[in-house]
C-alpha cells in the first residue's frame, strides 16, 4: 500500500514552511487594486481642483468594467488590473469583449514602490497576448507593458488628463499618501474578508507536490506547463487540480472549466485540524453534480465556475492513496 496523499502533503508543508506565501490571496489582489484606484483618483482630482466629477465603482461581479468616471459632462468606463510581480509588470485576465474604454494598470512590485499606466482599449489590444495559446477561442489575454511605467508617473498623469479631456497638467500625490491609501485598501479587504490574507502555499505548489507524489509510483505522469488547460497528464488523461483552504465553514474553488479536463481532484485543507480532504470527479460527474446544484450560490463567469462547498462534499480523507487515484481513473 502506498503512502497516503494527505501524509505526503503534510510532510511537504512542514519541510517548506519557510516558503509559505504571505499577503493577499490572488483573488483579492484585483479587488485591492479597485479600492485603491477609487480612493487614489478621488484624492488626485481633489488635489488638482477638478470640479464636478464623480467616480462610481461597478455594481457586481459580472459588470464589464471596474470604475466609471464622470467628468466635464462625459463618462468613461475603466478596467483596472493590478500586478505585484517584483521584476516585470504583467497583467492577466483581460477580456476585450467587455465594455470598457481604458485599461488602468497598477504595478506594486515592492513595499515602497507604486506605478501607474493607462492605455486605451485599442492600445492594449495591440500588445496583448493570449493567456493560453492552447485556448485560442478564449477572450482571455495578458498585457506586458514596461514601456508605459516610469518613476514619477508623469506620463501616466499626462495620458490620464488627455483621455479624460481634463486639459490641464495634473500634480501627483506624494508617495506616502499613495502607500497609505494602499495600506487602507488592504485593511478594508481583510476586515470584510478575513480569509483574504494568505498564510498558505499557492495552488500551483500543491499541483507540483501532487505530481511529485504520483512520480513515486508511476512514470506515466507529466506536469503540464503553467496556464495549460489542465495541470497533470496521467495515462493520457487530463487531470485538473484545485486547492482551497477552509474559509469559515467553506472551501472555495475557482476557475473550473470542465471542457478542459477529463478528471478533477479537489484538495481542501483545514489548518486548524491540520487535515486534508480530497474529492475526485470525472468531467461528466462534475457536470452532473453542477446540474443537481442548480440554484446554489455557485458562480459561473468567463473565467470558469466558482463553487463553495463544505466538508461533506469530500468523499476521501487521510486514507486517499495512489491506488485510490489510479483505480478511480480506471473505473470512471
Amino acid at each position: 500500500m502506498s503512502e497516503s496523499l494527505a501524509k505526503f502533503l503534510l510532510k511537504k508543508r512542514e519541510e517548506n514552511k519557510d516558503e509559505m506565501k504571505k499577503g493577499l490571496k490572488t483573488k483579492y489582489i484585483g479587488y485591492w487594486g479597485e479600492i485603491f484606484a477609487l480612493k487614489y483618483l478621488e484624492k488626485l482630482f481633489d488635489k488638482n481642483n477638478i470640479r464636478n466629477y464623480k467616480i462610481k465603482p461597478h455594481n457586481n461581479y459580472h459588470d464589464d468594467y471596474d470604475l466609471e468616471i464622470f467628468v466635464n459632462g462625459r463618462s468613461y468606463k475603466i478596467e483596472i488590473k493590478t500586478s505585484t510581480l517584483e521584476n516585470y509588470p504583467v497583467f492577466h485576465e483581460i477580456h476585450f469583449n467587455n465594455d470598457f474604454d481604458y485599461l488602468l494598470l497598477i504595478w506594486h512590485p515592492s513595499n515602497d514602490k507604486i506605478y501607474f499606466a493607462i492605455l486605451s482599449k485599442d492600445e492594449a489590444k495591440d500588445i496583448a497576448t493570449p493567456m493560453n495559446t492552447n485556448r485560442e477561442d478564449d477572450d482571455n489575454w495578458h498585457v506586458y507593458a514596461p514601456e508605459y511605467f516610469e518613476e514619477n508617473n508623469k506620463n501616466f498623469l499626462n495620458r490620464l488628463s488627455m483621455f479624460l479631456k481634463i486639459n490641464e497638467e495634473l500634480q501627483e500625490l506624494e508617495y506616502a499618501e499613495k502607500l497609505e491609501l494602499l495600506k487602507n485598501a488592504k485593511e478594508e479587504i481583510i476586515k470584510e474578508n478575513p480569509e483574504a490574507q494568505i498564510n498558505d502555499f499557492r495552488g500551483e505548489v500543491y499541483q507540483a507536490w501532487f505530481y511529485e507524489y504520483l512520480s513515486n509510483y508511476t512514470n506515466d505522469v507529466e506536469l503540464m506547463p503553467d496556464k495549460y488547460k489542465y495541470d497533470i497528464k496521467y495515462k493520457r488523461k487530463g487531470i485538473e487540480i484545485k486547492y482551497s483552504g477552509l474559509y469559515k465553514k467553506e472551501f472555495k474553488f475557482f476557475h473550473i472549466k470542465p471542457n478542459n479536463f477529463d478528471f478533477i481532484l479537489f484538495v481542501g485543507f483545514d489548518a486548524k485540524e491540520n487535515k486534508f480532504y480530497f474529492e475526485m470527479k470525472s468531467k461528466d460527474e462534475y457536470e452532473q453534480w453542477k446540474r443537481e446544484r442548480a440554484g446554489s450560490d455557485d458562480i459561473a463567469s468567463q473565467n470558469g465556475n466558482k463553487i463553495c462547498v463544505g466538508k461533506s462534499f469530500f468523499r476521501f480523507g487521510d486514507d486517499f492513496t495512489f491506488e485510490d487515484f489510479d483505480n478511480y481513473i480506471k473505473t470512471h
